[in-house]
C-alpha cells in the first residue's frame, strides 16, 4: 500500500511495536478529519505487524451500529478465529456483559478472563489491536476495551485507536484514559500538501511532467484528501477517450481535471457516512448557493450554533470546503444527492426565505424559487419580476423566462396573473417567437376576461399577426379601439404600427380565394384612417422609446420598414446600428434577427450587395425560417437579390427551392416573389418572371399598398415585357408607374427612365438615359446607378459620343465593383472604356474640381464614395460623427450634388496630396 505524507507516523507505529516487548501496552490515538487517510495507516500497519509475527486483532465503528451493545468487541475478539472450545467462552462472556452489564462484580470477571484469552492466543508474541472510528464505536465496547488495556499494562500488547471528533460534545474516551500513561501517542494526520499530492500522482506512475502540472487542480477540487484523490483520478480515467480505468498513461494528455461520477460518489457517500450534521450543513451550504455565516446556517437549518460552527470546521478539514465553500461545485450537488424533492423544495424556500428577509439581490432570491418550485408567498412575485428584469439586462431571457413561469403561478391577483403572462410572452419571443404560441389562448382568455392591458392587448395582436392569423389579431387590437383616448401617446405609436403591420401580413385578396379576400379587407380597416405620415411621426416616436428588454419587437419592425419603404435609409440604419448591440447584449435572438433583416432590406435599396448578402444571412441564420412567421419573405427575399445580382445564380436557384411552402400570401411575401422574378429574368427564363411580377400585380392592384416604393413590379413587369420584344406593355406600364410615383421618389423615377429609354431609339434613348443619371445620382441606390450608367455607355458609344461613353462606362464600372456586382462588372469588362486607363476630358476636370476640397474633406469623401457609413469614417480617421457630418455638407456644397450618392466614384483615386 502507497502511503504519502503518512511516513512519520507509521515508523512511529513500528517503533511501538518494535519496543513493546520491553515497554509493555502501548497506546496509540490516529486522529484527523474524514478522507485523510487514518484506515490506510492502520491498515498498512496491521499488515506490517502480521508480517513480524504479531497477532493482529481488527475492528472498526460504524454510525448504524453504535447502539448494538458490544458490538466492536465482538468484532475484535471474533477477528482471532479462534477455535470452538475458544470461541465458545467468547461467546458466553459476551452474552454475560450483555445480560448483566449493570453488575461490577460479573463485569470484572468477564473483563479478566478476556483479557486472559487474549493473551492465551497471542501465545508470547506481540498483541495488536486496531479499532477504527471509535466515535462511533459502541459505548459497552469502548469501556470494556479500555479495562481490558489495563489488565494488560505489562504485557506485549499495541493498540491503535482511529478517531475524528467532530463534536465537543462526544468524551474523549482514549485521550482522558491514556493521556497522563506512560507509552502513549498521538498521531495527527491532515490533508495531503500540493507536494504531498504530485508524489501520490507519480506514484499512480504518472510522469513527473504531467504530475507537476496536474498538482494543482487536483489539489484545489479535493483539498488534499487522498480519498477523493483516488476518486478524481478514476474520473480523469473514464473521462479521456473512454481508456481503459487502469490505463493510467492516458491521463498525461488531460488538460483540464475532469470531476466525473466517481468524485461524486466518493463525497455523497462520506458525508452520509461520517455525521448528520455534516450532511445537514454541507446540504445548507449547497443550497444557500455561496459561503454562509454559522448564523446564516443556524437560521436556515434550525440547528445549535455550536453544532454549525463544529461542522463547518470538520468539512473544512476534510478539504471539502475551502474559505467557507465548496472546493468543486460538484462537491454540493453531490452534497444534494438523495434528498427527495419534497424535503429539497422545503429547503431552497426556507433559503429564498431567509435572503429575501436578509435583503439579497432578487436574482439570488429568485434561484432558489425556481428550485423550490411551487411557491404560495405574495411577496415573491415581485422578486420574481425584478430577477427577470435583470436576467434580461443580463442577457439571458431563458432564465429570464423561468422566472416568469414561477411567478405566474404565485400570482393570486387575476389582473397582476395577465400582467406576468404578457411580460413571460414577450421575453419567449425574443429567442423564439413560436415559443409563445401556447400562450396565446390563456392571453386571448384574459383580455375577454377585461384583465389584460393595452399594451398586452397590442403584444397578443402582434402575436397573432406574426403566425400568420390576421383576423384573430384585427379584431384584438380592436378592442383597443373604442378607447384610443386613454392610451398614451406612445402606446398609441405603437398600436398604430401594429395596425400598419397586420396590413403587411394580411392575406391578400385573390391569394387564398374568398377567405382569404375577407381576412385581408377587415385587417385593412384597421388601418385605414392612417395616413403615411402619421406613420413616419409614430415609427420616430416608438424608436425613440425602445428598450429592447421591454418594447414590443413587432412594432420597432413595422417602424424601421414605415422608414425604409419610405426611404429614409440613413434612419432605419442608424436606429438599426443602435439597437443592435443592445439586443446583443441581451441575447435576444429575434431581435438581432429582425434588425439584421432590416439591414439587409436597406442594403439592398442602397445596392450595396455585400452587406445585403450578409446581412440577411445572418437574419435567417440567427433566426431559423420556421420562426419568422408570416415576415418570412423580408429575409428571403433580399438574400436571394443580393445572390442573384451578385452573379451567386446556383447559391440563389437553391434558397428558392429551400423556401418553405408559400403559406403567407402576403404583401412580404410579394417582396420574394419580386426577387424570384429577378433571378429568373437573369436566368434567361423571361415567362417564368413574367408569371411572379404578373402574380405580383394581381396581388397589388386596389390595394392601398399597390405603391412603387413598396414592391416596383411595375417597372420588373416591363423589363420583362422588352426582353419579349413587347415595347408597347412595357411602355404602358411604365406610365403608370410614373403617374403613381411620389414627385420625391427618385429611385423609382430614375428607374423608370432607365427602362423607358429601352423602348426608344437614339438619340432619343440616350437623352432619357442621361436624364436617368442625372436623377439617380440624387438616390442612395448605387447599383441602379450603375445599371443606368452602363446601359448610357452603349447609348453615347452608338451616338458616336467617345467622350462620354468612357466617362459613363468608367464609373459604371467602379460602382459594379463596390456593389459587388460581378455580372454587370463583367458586362463592362470588355468594353472599350473599361479597357483604357487615360483620363477623359470630362474626368481631367473633375479631378481639379476635387482640389478645392480640403485635405481633411478628401479623406472624408474618398471614404464616403467607398460606401462607409458616418460611424465608420469617424473610426477611421478618428473624428467624432458630428465633425463626418460637418465635412460632408461642404463636400455636397462645393461638388454641386445633394448626398453621398452623387459623389463622383473618381474620389477613390485622389489622394490627400495637393493638385
Amino acid at each position: 500500500m502507497i502511503m504519502v505524507e503518512k511516513g512519520v507516523e507509521l515508523q512511529s507505529l513500528k517503533h511501538m511495536l518494535g519496543e513493546c516487548t520491553m515497554n509493555g501496552r502501548t497506546v496509540a490515538l490516529v486522529a484527523g478529519p474524514g478522507g485523510v487517510g487514518k484506515t490506510a495507516l492502520l491498515a498498512s500497519f496491521s499488515g506490517y505487524a502480521k508480517e513480524t509475527g504479531a497477532l493482529v486483532l481488527s475492528a472498526s465503528g460504524s454510525r448504524t451500529e453504535k447502539f448494538h451493545s458490544s458490538g466492536v468487541l465482538a468484532q475484535l475478539l471474533r477477528s482471532m478465529e479462534p477455535g470452538v472450545e475458544v470461541g465458545e467462552r467468547i461467546e458466553g462472556l459476551l452474552a454475560l456483559r450483555e445480560t448483566d452489564s449493570r453488575e461490577p462484580s460479573l463485569i470484572a470477571c468477564a473483563v479478566d478472563e478476556l483479557a486472559a484469552i487474549l493473551l492465551e492466543a497471542a501465545g508470547g508474541r506481540p498483541l495488536v489491536l486496531t479499532v477504527d472510528d471509535t466515535q462511533h464505536a459502541d459505548p459497552a465496547s469502548m469501556q470494556a476495551l479500555l479495562l481490558i488495556l489495563r489488565r494488560l499494562a505489562s504485557s506485549p500488547v499495541v493498540a491503535v485507536f482511529g478517531e475524528w471528533r467532530i463534536s465537543s460534545a462526544e468524551p474523549p474516551l482514549v485521550l482522558a484514559e491514556f493521556m497522563k500513561q506512560p507509552h502513549f501517542h498521538l498521531l495527527s494526520l491532515e490533508p495531503l500538501s500540493l507536494a504531498g499530492v504530485t508524489d501520490w500522482l507519480r506514484q499512480r506512475r504518472l510522469c513527473e511532467t504531467t504530475a507537476d502540472r496536474l498538482a494543482p487542480s487536483f489539489l484545489a477540487v479535493t483539498g488534499g484528501s487522498p480519498l477523493l484523490l483516488q476518486a478524481l483520478l478514476q474520473d480523469q480515467c473514464h473521462g479521456f477517450d473512454e481508456c481503459d480505468p487502469q490505463d493510467i498513461e492516458s491521463v498525461s494528455a488531460v488538460d483540464e481535471v475532469c470531476v466525473g461520477a466517481h468524485f461524486k460518489v466518493a463525497v455523497e457517500a462520506s458525508l452520509y457516512r461520517w455525521d448528520p450534521h455534516l450532511l445537514d450543513v454541507a446540504r445548507g451550504l449547497a443550497v444557500h448557493g455561496a459561503p454562509a455565516s454559522d448564523a446564516v446556517l443556524v437560521r436556515l437549518l434550525g440547528s445549535e450554533q455550536r453544532t454549525v460552527v463544529e461542522a463547518l470546521n470538520a468539512l473544512a478539514g476534510t478539504g471539502l470546503l475551502r474559505s467557507g465553500w465548496f472546493c468543486h461545485p460538484a462537491a454540493g450537488t453531490a452534497a444534494l444527492s438523495g434528498l427527495d424533492g419534497e424535503a429539497l423544495a422545503a429547503l431552497y424556500e426556507r433559503t429564498a426565505l431567509l435572503l429575501h428577509s436578509d435583503g439579497a439581490m432578487p436574482s439570488e432570491v429568485a434561484e432558489r424559487l425556481v428550485a423550490a418550485g411551487s411557491i404560495t408567498e405574495k411577496w415573491s412575485v415581485d422578486v420574481l419580476r425584478n430577477a427577470a428584469w435583470q436576467a434580461l439586462r443580463e442577457g439571458n431571457p431563458s432564465r429570464a423566462a423561468e422566472f416568469l413561469e414561477v411567478a405566474h403561478q404565485a400570482c393570486g391577483d387575476a389582473r397582476e396573473r395577465a400582467e406576468v403572462m404578457g411580460a413571460l410572452a414577450r421575453v419567449l419571443w425574443l429567442a423564439k417567437p413560436t415559443a409563445v404560441t401556447p400562450l396565446l389562448v390563456p392571453l386571448h382568455s384574459l383580455l375577454e376576461d377585461g384583465s389584460l392591458a393595452d399594451p398586452d392587448i397590442v403584444a397578443l395582436g402582434t402575436f397573432l399577426a406574426w403566425q400568420g392569423r390576421t383576423d384573430e389579431a384585427a379584431k384584438v387590437l380592436g378592442q383597443i379601439g373604442a378607447q384610443e383616448d386613454e392610451v398614451d401617446s406612445t402606446g398609441a405609436a405603437a398600436l398604430m404600427l401594429a395596425r400598419q403591420w397586420i396590413r403587411w401580413v394580411a392575406p391578400l385578396k385573390g391569394a387564398d380565394g374568398a377567405d382569404g379576400a375577407a381576412t385581408a379587407h377587415r385587417a385593412e380597416e384597421t388601418v385605414e384612417c392612417e395616413s403615411w405620415s402619421d406613420l413616419i411621426k409614430s415609427a420616430e416616436q416608438v424608436l425613440q422609446c425602445c428598450r429592447i428588454a421591454d418594447a414590443l419587437p413587432v412594432a420597432a419592425l413595422s417602424a424601421l420598414l414605415v422608414l425604409t419603404f419610405d426611404d429614409r435609409l440613413d434612419d432605419a440604419q442608424r436606429w438599426c446600428e443602435t439597437l443592435m448591440p443592445e439586443a446583443e447584449a441581451h441575447r435576444a435572438v429575434a431581435w438581432v434577427a429582425v434588425l439584421a433583416a432590416v439591414q439587409g432590406l436597406v442594403a439592398v435599396r442602397r445596392g450595396d450587395l455585400f452587406d445585403a448578402e450578409r446581412h440577411s444571412r445572418r437574419a435567417l441564420t440567427v433566426m431559423p425560417p420556421h420562426n419568422w412567421g408570416a415576415a418570412l419573405g423580408l429575409p428571403l427575399s433580399c438574400l436571394v437579390h443580393a445572390t442573384t445580382a451578385m452573379g451567386e445564380m446556383e447559391e440563389a436557384e437553391t434558397l428558392i427551392k429551400e423556401a418553405l411552402p408559400e403559406a403567407h400570401r402576403n404583401p412580404l411575401w410579394l417582396h420574394f416573389l419580386r426577387a424570384r422574378g429577378r433571378f429568373y429574368l437573369e436566368s434567361n427564363r423571361p415567362y417564368a418572371a413574367l408569371a411572379d411580377f404578373q402574380a405580383c400585380g394581381r396581388l397589388l392592384v386596389g390595394s392601398a399598398l399597390d405603391r412603387p416604393n413598396f414592391v416596383p413590379w411595375r417597372s420588373d413587369l416591363a423589363e420583362t415585357w422588352l426582353r419579349l420584344d413587347d415595347s408597347s406593355s412595357a411602355k404602358a406600364l411604365l406610365e403608370e408607374q410614373l403617374t403613381l410615383a411620389d414627385v420625391d421618389d427618385r429611385r423609382v423615377r430614375g428607374r423608370s427612365l432607365r427602362i423607358m429609354a429601352a423602348t426608344l431609339k437614339n438619340p432619343a434613348r440616350a437623352s432619357l438615359l442621361r436624364e436617368a443619371v442625372q436623377v439617380l445620382l440624387e438616390t442612395e441606390d448605387r447599383l441602379e446607378l450603375a445599371i443606368a450608367l452602363a446601359d448610357s455607355s452603349e447609348a453615347e458609344l452608338e451616338c458616336g459620343r467617345l467622350a462620354e461613353f468612357k466617362l459613363s462606362a468608367h464609373q459604371a464600372k467602379r460602382l459594379a465593383k463596390i456593389c459587388e456586382a460581378a455580372p454587370l462588372y463583367w458586362r463592362l469588362q470588355y468594353s472599350d472604356g473599361a479597357e483604357g486607363t487615360g483620363e477623359t476630358p470630362t474626368l481631367q476636370t473633375d479631378i481639379r474640381r476635387f482640389a478645392s476640397l480640403s485635405e481633411s474633406e478628401r479623406k472624408v469623401a474618398a471614404l464616403a464614395v467607398q460606401g462607409r457609413s458616418n460611424r465608420e469614417i469617424g473610426s477611421a480617421l478618428f473624428i467624432t460623427m458630428s465633425t463626418v457630418e460637418q465635412h460632408l455638407t461642404k463636400i455636397y456644397r462645393k461638388l454641386g450634388v445633394r448626398s453621398r450618392l452623387g459623389l463622383p466614384v473618381e474620389l477613390r483615386l485622389v489622394g490627400p496630396a495637393d493638385h
